[in-house]
């Protein structure tokens, strides 16, 4: 008997704030019956769970997460709260203690720069050293505590061992009258007592505004959804919270105001800002009968739209869910990051410990030892190395998404940078994707209102670009009724459509689609192979066994495919196109645009082995309209999806073209190569800062009088935190200023 099927439950955790956090409640929550893995993103404050069984409740839940320091919240909170506006308020909370700390430290600090120092001062410094750790450090004693509950010793362990330690020596030199190591004032201590406290907020709150500043473009979607809707109840309108619509609801959406749900509208006319969904600057006229999207904009008339889709059904609650798990799923490079964090806090904890030995050993008092190797937990702290990646990847996805392009998986922005192979799909993504009649050829013996008649049935049971096409020409041939109605229809990937009503059996597709329900089609095959020959996409149409005709379908090219693959060649790119349709139409597309290689008459299987067979050899991407070829866009190395607004959250790709422009995938890469340039140059600093620091915190130089107490090593820290986040906020810049080739013009 089979195992059961994992299932996966995202829950929201506030108090991480470093990659060992995220570990400790990964560790936490993986003692809960039922969950089998857990994976948790501090920057976004997410945790995603595997549980088998029974769904977790709330109960089992909070305490393993409280267990590890942290704190849960509620689903019913998680789902209505802005992670930004979190990230806005812990940076908020930083900068009131920053500012408490740097308030308390002054009358440490001056006295012994302005050589005021007495008893007095010793015992007014201590109790402010004191208050200092009691109020703006204690977060960091919290976290270490926990830490050591959980054997995991992260970032608090470290920094709580060296402010307990200055605050003990200081303490001990006030007290007891300790003797002061060769070369060391008391102000030592007390630096490393208050300095050292408040420039690890100033750490906290550099990192809390880097996280602010990445979710900005969450924030953003989450704006566009109104907080208040009037709808018609009982004859009146009422103002009521959006959340309370319900579907079914008419809702009035007056001139200048957003739409509140996804609905039909029912009444009224007006043009409808769609930017946000498709990146169409122009309005789109809307009118009874039309499909409109929640926190998209009625610019000029009123509107009664009664709601098909409410709160998280909206295609805009399901973008904002497509951001947040990008933004939560790890790059391979954060992989990378990760390891070197998992060994980083060990190795540092035993290079303070041989430096400490190294002091003793070279004559260095007890004091002395101590000074050198507290600076060195300090300065070493993985802050900046924890917020390397998800800073820049945040900020990736989110100027991308500024520019409808949607990352579903924060990895496909460094995969897409690395791709060398694009795969094609062709129709709806090289093309138009709107296919008009050319061509038709009738059986010998067949009368046109015989074809007529079929197509009409089959123009009922089938949505596919080339049967809504044969609909649209069978209305330009005075647009017969069927006297078969509500056909029951049966669509085959790659092949077409079969109908069945009162009897009758319509098949409408290949050739080999027809064999395979017993219609002979040699009646027509030199008529088809000439439309073939030309360039035409052919479908056969059939009714009870007997070969009707032969349609020729044509599909424009799309005016900025030849762009756009010219671009991709001229990168160095390998372009290939792979489709389901015959080898005449792929050549002249492949001809057109310029493609190297293309593979025609694909069947969904034999798509799926030619994109292994690539990626045996490169990284792939595949490009195609997102739904057809959701096997293939699962399969590549990253997927995209060319997609329209109303679709896009149903698209299977990495990435969401949502203009629909195939302009927007160069932009796409660009967007993919700068983030990882900037992952690359974050690590980079923060790998350089510690290299640097810790052998000067050590002592290293001390022989050249460069000597580093304890406080300067964590400015040392706050800077490597800084020039993460300055970068970081480089990329955001570099991001806004990139425009699509078809701005630029």
């Amino acid at each position: 008997m089979d195992a059961p099927a994992a299932q996966q439950l995202n829950l929201k955790v506030d108090g991480m704030t470093c990659a060992h956090c995220a570990r400790a409640v990964e560790k936490s929550l993986k003692g809960v019956e039922g969950i089998t893995t857990a994976e948790a993103d501090f920057a976004s404050g997410s945790v995603t769970v595997s549980y088998v069984g029974a769904r977790p409740e709330y109960a089992s839940l909070d305490p393993a997460v409280r267990k590890g320091g942290y704190t849960l919240v509620k689903e019913e909170v998680a789902a209505t709260r802005d992670p930004a506006d979190v990230a806005r308020k812990e940076q908020r909370r930083n900068l009131i203690l920053l500012i408490v700390g740097a308030v308390l430290v002054l009358p440490v600090m001056l006295p012994h720069w302005l050589g005021l120092m007495g008893r007095g001062w010793d015992w007014a410094a201590l109790g402010l050293a004191v208050l200092i750790q009691a109020t703006v450090g204690f977060d960091f004693y919290k976290g270490a505590v926990a830490g050591i509950r959980n054997r995991n010793l992260g970032m608090d362990v470290l920094v709580s061992i060296g402010m307990a330690s200055g605050l003990l020596f200081g303490a001990g030199v006030v007290i007891f009258h300790w003797r002061l190591p060769v070369g060391l004032d008391k102000h030592v201590y007390f630096e490393a007592a208050t300095l050292l406290v408040v420039f690890l907020r100033l750490g906290k709150y550099v990192e809390a505004r880097a996280r602010g500043n990445a979710l900005g473009a969450l924030r953003s979607l989450l704006q566009l959804a109104p907080d208040k809707a009037q709808v018609k109840r009982h004859g009146n309108n009422t103002t009521i919270d959006a959340a309370d619509v319900r579907l079914g609801d008419i809702c009035l959406v007056n001139a200048g105001g957003r739409i509140p749900v996804d609905g039909e509208v029912v009444s009224g006319e007006s043009d409808v800002d769609e930017a946000m969904l498709t990146g169409e600057p122009v309005p789109v006229a809307r009118k009874v009968g039309d499909v409109v999207r929640a926190g998209t904009i009625a610019t000029n008339g009123t509107l009664e739209v009664r709601a098909t889709a409410v709160g998280t059904g909206t295609a805009l609650a399901n973008i904002v869910r497509l951001v947040e798990e990008a933004q939560r799923t790890k790059a391979p490079i954060q992989r990378f990051a990760d390891k070197v964090s998992n060994w980083f806090v060990p190795i540092v904890v035993g290079i303070a410990v041989v430096t400490a030995g190294a002091w003793m050993i070279g004559g260095a008092g007890f004091g002395r030892a101590a000074t050198q190797a507290i600076a060195v937990l300090v300065i070493a702290c993985p802050c900046a190395l924890g917020i390397a990646v998800p800073a820049a990847v945040m900020i990736g996805s989110g100027a991308a998404l500024k520019r409808n392009i949607l990352v579903k998986n924060g990895a496909a922005l460094e995969r897409i940078s690395h791709a060398s192979v694009f795969a094609f799909d062709k129709t709806g993504t090289l093309t138009e994707g709107k296919p008009s009649v050319a061509a038709v050829e009738y059986a010998d013996g067949v009368n046109e209102s015989a074809v007529l008649e079929a197509l009409a049935v089959v123009a009922q049971a089938s949505q596919h670009p080339f049967t809504r096409a044969a609909g649209e020409w069978l209305a330009t041939r005075g647009n017969p009724e069927s006297q078969l109605q509500n056909p029951k229809s049966t669509e085959q990937a790659g092949k077409g459509v079969i109908a069945e009503t009162e009897g009758h059996k319509y098949v409408f597709g290949t050739a080999a689609l027809l064999n395979e329900q017993g219609v002979a089609v040699e009646a027509l095959q030199a008529k088809a192979d000439a439309l073939r020959e030309r360039g035409d996409s052919v479908s056969l149409l059939a009714a009870d066994g007997v070969l009707l005709a032969a349609f020729g379908f044509e599909d424009a090219l799309r005016e900025d495919a030849k762009e756009v693959i010219e671009q991709l060649n001229k990168a160095g790119a390998k372009t290939v196109l792979i489709t389901g349709d015959h080898e005449a139409a792929a050549l002249r597309v492949a001809t057109a645009l310029g493609i190297e290689d293309f593979h025609a008459g694909v069947s969904p299987e034999r798509k799926l082995m030619l994109i292994d067979r690539l990626k045996d050899f490169h990284i792939v991407a595949m490009v195609g309209d997102g739904i057809n070829d959701a096997p293939a866009l699962a399969r590549a190395d990253v997927g995209i999806a060319i997609g329209g607004g109303s679709d896009v959250a149903k698209e299977t790709g990495d990435l969401v073209l949502m203009s629909g422009r195939l302009t927007d995938l160069p932009l796409a890469i660009d967007f993919g190569r700068r983030t990882l340039r900037a992952i690359r140059q974050n690590l980079f600093l923060s790998l350089c800062y510690n290299a640097i620091g810790i052998p000067l915190a050590a002592g290293a130089m001390v022989w050249a009088g460069v000597f580093l107490p304890p406080s300067y090593a964590a400015l040392a820290m706050v800077v490597s935190d800084l020039s993460v986040a300055i970068n970081s906020a480089r990329l955001a810049a570099e991001l806004r200023k990139l425009k699509p080739a078809h701005e630029q013009r």
